[in-house]
């Protein structure tokens, strides 16, 4: 008899990461889950107790890693350093903007659960909008950053760039670098 494999949560979630972004939601079972990971079903549903409780999960966690990466911008960095920082957070997280849709998407027979969730991940969202609107303020009242531009238009760019999809193309360093210079120091060839 073979020795059953030792598995972390943080594993299982990572490979449903690599799944939802290779396959989407629906691509993730807990059957081809347990192929990749090289264990029975079974070991998966110690963890877990359906696809809607692992997909659920994973989302928490991917929005609290995410949270935690932002709350950790040092308080100390110049307001426009913050913000490269924080655009870096979002292309490098750029599927939380799916899980607003994975949630809807889920059948789960826990409607309050995910609806908990989806209502979570909206006030974490918007309070890292509300934060990143005050070092824009900061930059543009310390001298950083021009006054005449809309503080709301900066936000929103930084905000959605993880719906562009060039992110693929040249990497979330290389996005980050060339978005920034462009709220910066525009486009223009002074």
């Amino acid at each position: 008899m073979g020795r059953k494999r030792i598995l972390t949560k943080e594993e299982i979630l990572k490979e449903t990461g690599v799944l939802l972004r290779k396959e989407g939601i629906h691509g993730v079972h807990f059957k081809k889950l347990s192929t990749e990971l090289q264990v029975s079903r079974s070991t998966l549903y110690e963890y877990f107790k359906n696809k809607e409780d692992l997909i659920l999960s994973y989302m928490r966690n991917m929005m609290e890693e995410m949270t935690l990466q932002i709350e950790s911008i040092p308080e100390t960095d110049p307001p426009n350093k913050k913000l490269y920082s924080l655009l870096f957070i979002f292309l490098d997280h750029a599927e939380t903007h799916h899980i607003d849709q994975m949630i809807r998407e889920l059948q789960s027979s826990d409607h309050t659960l995910a609806l908990f969730y989806r209502t979570k991940i909206h006030e974490d969202l918007m309070g890292t909008y509300d934060q990143m609107l005050n070092w824009i303020d900061d930059a543009k009242n310390t001298g950083i950053w021009k006054k005449d531009i809309e503080s709301e238009m900066v936000a929103d760019l930084i905000f959605h760039s993880i719906l562009f999809p060039t992110r693929h193309k040249f990497g979330v360093k290389e996005m980050t670098d060339q978005l920034f210079r462009m709220i910066e120091y525009g486009v223009k060839n002074e």
